[in-house]
């Protein structure tokens, strides 16, 4: 059998020829391809345990980002992102959005955290003595954490207030190196009396940072006659004239971020949420100016109030200011002398922070609100106990965190005291980074509010509407056990002024990204202008729920996130807030250890990336060796009947049928044995040519994938030529029509002659429709849904893509099936060489016969391209659900390439019936 194989393909080298052609094409094409079919895919893992979808979908965040807890636990604050401060670039932004399926990607900048001072009047016209003079004490504490932290001011405050009036001296007041210089009382007789002398108190001597715990108290004065106050003169924070009132600050810490307003009004409906002013907008080059526009929380959501004490001063004290007591004196004599409570009140946050708004937005010109210093704050840290049980650790920051760019620039060196937030005394959780504004009030930059937008509008903000990871959602800490809930009053704990303190409130003042370009550059150092944006929040177009087919749409939009950015990337579907024990030691001004209990968000979705293969790229792959493999058929086939003679003779000699089948087999088998190994020596220079990565090892796979592919490809034949008995090897094997009718024209003779070898034309035709199914599918993903679509088939979520390997697989298949219908056309041409013979002879020329395989060619090509086409169509509709013109006019065009290229393929069988040796081949019939 071994010899009769040998002579075999000696015998029929040009068939084995051919299908050895066949087979190196396809093993080399699917070898050097799969290559480009590996890619990174997004396995996600875990499960979705509630609230599947929230304001977005997933969150891009700076590489590096992931907390200790998170890494190990997969646990992150529910408002963990105010803790991020830049990090991505505006470049990586526009590739987020650039990828195909974001519908919305909306990025948020923290800039830091500001501070902002208002201000509270409270009238005590009505305590005024009846003379011309009174001098009041405030005492002030600041009481916070739901009344457990009481932050007593060492020293008070001192009100002089007198019925006569106040001049001010103009080139004493322009220094302003003292509170009250170039102040005088004018007297009767036309005296008058420098109030400096008793009440200029230097500040900056031994001062420490925090109001509450400086040194020397602070002082002021009024004239109810003509309206003057220290410095400001009749303005916004003073009381009408004919009215006397003690002015309180309260600092109000805001979380600065910018935004782009247009994807945030999409994303979170901030639009919606403005209950007063105007929303964000971008200013027109002619607009731009140094004035900062902004939009404020309308509540300061903060914990804070101050209990106040004022004290009426003797009548005498007042006396010592009028005889020009120096200021030392006074401060010592003030010392002895407390005077009698005249008023107590408490100032809650709501209506200084309402106030406040108000002198932000309505100011006149010469009026100024100056950016010029914030803070950027770490993360704070946890020992972590047994369980979801953590421990907050305290931090302290070094005094340089509090200096005050303002007073540094424009006062005297004994004033040049740091300033912090009452609140930052007490215990501190977070390490803070100064940051500083250049510029002073005049060449600095300015700020205004423009609008204010309700938090409580927003998602997320309060509890009833509170998903995990959202944008706005503010820190809830609620008792962890009976004690703290007693301490609490079974109420939450909320933020106060502290800017390293525990809690932190979301970002309650927004400015659009050209605001923040404005601040990034004139930020000392700029350390935020390369990478300004802290995160990027995407929802992905398509998404409905959680079924297969959206979570795969995420998949998808995530890997192509990662690739293309190299950011960090979380999955927010699933996503459930899973309560963690906090224990908060003590604070420093009353406030007992707190247990705490936090929604943190417990990760309902991880995600890893895997490197594997672009499945639809391996069945494009698959379906080269199934083209190829048509091809081996039909040529294993026509050799098979053209040696049905040689087979019947064998049978009539004994030859079982076992043995028949062996020899077909082995045959076809030799063949692939000899493609597969000159496959795997052509795929390294193929490789290298194409810029594909070398295959290395992976080369000797086309081996055993042509052998396979050989050895599938000949059972059929193999099995037809075992069963093809001896007294019917030598009948033809064209199958004659079931009643004669007369072709009309070469066109008419052209289908008769596809019809009688039906089995043959099928196989032909099915090379090109896997061909056309393939590239109708792939036109349509390229141009019909921009280069990919997300679907369902047969309840499996895929994700078909384009890649340039697939077109090149198609390309590979359309080789093959070109070579095929060449070869079906040339046994074709070869089996009824008598008929076409005898048409030359009747007087066709040879230009007719040409252009009667051609036709039979164009039919093939028409006919298995029509069928490819439609199930192509089919397919994407399926797919995808719609059914786009670009996919109809896709395969269209898929047709036109089939019918062209089967038409070409029949040149050269066209040109072989016009050499018939005519003469030889009738005198052999």
């Amino acid at each position: 059998m071994i010899r009769l194989v040998r002579a075999q393909l000696r015998h029929r080298l040009g068939r084995a020829l051919v299908l050895l052609l066949g087979i190196v094409i396809a093993a080399t094409g699917f070898t050097v391809l799969t290559g480009t079919a590996a890619t990174q895919r997004l396995e996600i893992i875990g499960t979705v345990e509630k609230n599947f979808r929230s304001q977005y979908d997933i969150l891009v965040r700076p590489k590096g980002s992931a907390t200790t807890l998170e890494r190990s636990q997969g646990l992150v604050r529910a408002n963990h992102l105010s803790g991020i401060f830049g990090g991505i670039t505006m470049e990586q932004y526009e590739k987020v959005k650039a990828v195909n399926g974001v519908d919305i990607a909306a990025p948020i900048a923290m800039i830091g955290h500001f501070e902002q001072i208002g201000r509270s009047l409270i009238d005590v016209t009505d305590l005024l003595r009846r003379g011309d003079r009174t001098m009041f004490r405030v005492e002030r504490t600041r009481v916070t954490d739901r009344g457990l932290t009481r932050i007593p001011f060492r020293q008070p405050q001192y009100e002089y207030v007198t019925r006569r009036q106040v001049a001010l001296s103009m080139h004493k007041y322009r220094e302003y190196d003292r509170l009250t210089a170039g102040a005088w009382e004018k007297l009767d007789g036309g005296r008058q009396v420098r109030l400096s002398t008793s009440l200029d108190w230097p500040q900056g001597l031994a001062a420490s940072a925090f109001p509450s715990e400086r040194t020397i108290p602070t002082s002021g004065y009024w004239s109810l006659q003509n309206g003057e106050g220290p410095l400001f003169g009749p303005g916004l924070w003073d009381p009408p004239r004919g009215r006397a009132a003690i002015r309180i600050e309260q600092e109000f810490p805001f979380l600065l971020a910018a935004v782009d307003p247009v994807a945030e009004a999409r994303l979170t409906g901030l639009d919606r949420a403005v209950v007063e002013g105007r929303y964000l907008g971008y200013d027109t080059p002619q607009e731009v100016s140094s004035e900062v526009k902004m939009l404020a929380a309308s509540i300061p959501y903060v914990d804070q109030q101050d209990e106040i004490v004022i004290r009426r001063l003797p009548e005498e004290v007042t006396e010592k200011v009028i005889q020009g007591m120096p200021a030392k004196r006074f401060l010592s004599y003030l010392d002895t002398r407390r005077g009698e409570a005249v008023k107590r009140t408490t100032i809650g946050a709501e209506q200084v922070y309402e106030k406040m708004l108000d002198d932000w937005t309505d100011f006149p010109p010469n009026q100024f609100w100056p950016l010029k210093r914030y803070w950027t704050s770490a993360p704070a840290e946890y020992r972590e106990r047994d369980g979801r049980r953590l421990a907050a650790l305290p931090v302290r920051n070094a005094p340089e965190a509090w200096t005050t760019p303002l007073v540094k620039e424009n006062s005297s060196p004994e004033n040049n005291a740091p300033t912090a937030p009452v609140g930052a005394v007490d215990t501190q959780f977070r390490t803070l980074t100064y940051r500083t504004i250049q510029g002073w009030v005049l060449d600095g930059l300015n700020s205004r509010v423009v609008g204010r937008f309700d938090p409580r509008k927003l998602p997320g903000f309060t509890e009833l509407t509170r998903l995990a990871m959202q944008t706005y959602s503010a820190p809830v800490a609620r008792p962890g056990d009976d004690r703290t809930a007693a301490l609490l009053g079974n109420r939450t704990l909320l933020p106060n002024d502290n800017v390293a303190g525990y809690l932190q409130a979301p970002p309650l003042l927004l400015v659009n990204l050209q605001e923040l370009e404005k601040i990034n550059r004139r930020t000392e150092g700029q350390p935020a202008l390369k990478a300004p944006l802290s995160v990027i929040r995407v929802r992905v177009a398509g998404v409905t729920g959680p079924d297969p087919v959206s979570r795969e749409r995420i998949n998808q939009v995530v890997r192509d996130i990662v690739a293309a950015t190299g950011l960090e990337v979380d999955i927010t579907v699933g996503s459930s807030p899973s309560p963690v024990t906090v224990e908060l030691p003590a604070g420093s001004f009353g406030r007992p250890a707190l247990t705490l209990e936090e929604g943190w968000v417990k990760k309902g979705v991880a995600y890893r990336i895997l490197d594997a293969a672009d499945r639809k790229s391996l069945v494009l792959f698959v379906l080269v060796l199934a083209v190829c493999g048509l091809f081996v058929v039909n040529g294993a086939a026509a050799a098979v009947r053209a040696r049905r003679s040689e087979l019947g003779v064998l049978a009539c000699l004994g030859w079982s049928r076992p043995k028949l089948f062996g020899t077909v087999l082995s045959e076809v088998g030799t063949v692939g044995l000899l493609a597969g190994v000159a496959s795997a020596a052509l795929a390294g220079p193929v490789a290298s040519w194409s810029g594909v990565a070398p295959p290395g090892q992976r080369a000797w796979l086309a081996v055993p994938a042509a052998m396979t592919l050989a050895l599938l490809a000949g059972l059929v034949p193999a099995w037809q030529a075992s069963r093809v008995p001896p007294a019917e090897a030598v009948r033809p094997a064209v199958r004659l029509p079931r009643r004669a009718r007369s072709p009309r024209g070469v066109a008419g003779l052209a289908m008769s002659g596809l019809t009688r070898f039906p089995g043959r034309t099928l196989l032909g035709a099915a090379t090109l429709a896997v061909a056309v199914f393939a590239l109708t599918v792939l036109l349509g993903v390229t141009y019909g849904f921009e280069g990919r679509v997300v679907g369902s088939l047969l309840g499996d979520a895929i994700v078909v893509q384009s890649r340039p390997a697939d077109y090149a697989a198609i390309a590979v298949m359309f080789l093959l099936a070109a070579l095929a219908v060449a070869d079906v056309l040339y046994l074709g041409v070869r089996e009824r060489d008598t008929e076409l013979a005898a048409l030359r002879g009747s007087g066709w020329t040879g230009g007719a016969l040409a252009r009667l395989i051609v036709l039979e060619g164009a039919g093939l090509g028409l006919l298995g391209a029509l069928a490819g086409a439609l199930g192509g169509v089919t397919a994407s509709f399926a797919l995808a659900g719609e059914l786009p013109a670009v996919v109809i006019l896709g395969a269209g065009v898929a047709v036109m390439v089939a019918v062209v290229l089967a038409t070409l393929a029949s040149v050269v069988p066209a040109l072989l019936v016009q050499r018939l040796p005519l003469a030889r081949i009738l005198a052999q019939e």
